[in-house]
């Protein structure tokens, strides 16, 4: 089994933070289980970019994606491909899913928006 996937597993199986304290080791924290050595739990804008760009690749709407969050959003497309989370083409620059996790693809936009809503309160 791929070992990007094999993370991703374990990752998706940890349960969710609470809401009032430091997010402990076993729990799932996007900016260290899904990506890591960026620092975007400081801003829900960070969270907000990288959901978006995971529904962008999902949903094929890397252009429309990139026009709505100009270089930062290609730049977070650029982290996910980084990761190991998606190949890139040439022409056009677009990403999709690495087949290794692709069928990860939906729990991991899940996971993360759950996580978002729970640091980010409305």
């Amino acid at each position: 089994m791929d070992d990007t996937r094999t993370k991703l597993e374990v990752a998706l199986a940890k349960p969710l933070p609470g809401d009032d304290a430091p997010i402990d080791m076993d729990e799932f924290d996007p900016w260290e289980d899904v990506i890591h050595g960026i620092y975007g739990g400081y801003s829900s804008e960070s969270d907000a970019m990288m959901i978006a760009a995971l529904k962008a690749v999902r949903d094929k709407t890397q252009a429309e994606f990139m026009d709505q969050w100009g270089f930062a959003g290609e730049f977070a497309l650029y982290v996910l491909a980084g990761h190991g989370l998606t190949e890139y083409g040439t022409s056009p620059r677009y990403a999709w899913p690495s087949p290794e996790i692709a069928g990860l693809w939906d729990q991991i936009i899940a996971k993360w928006e759950a996580f978002s809503a729970i640091r980010w309160p409305a």
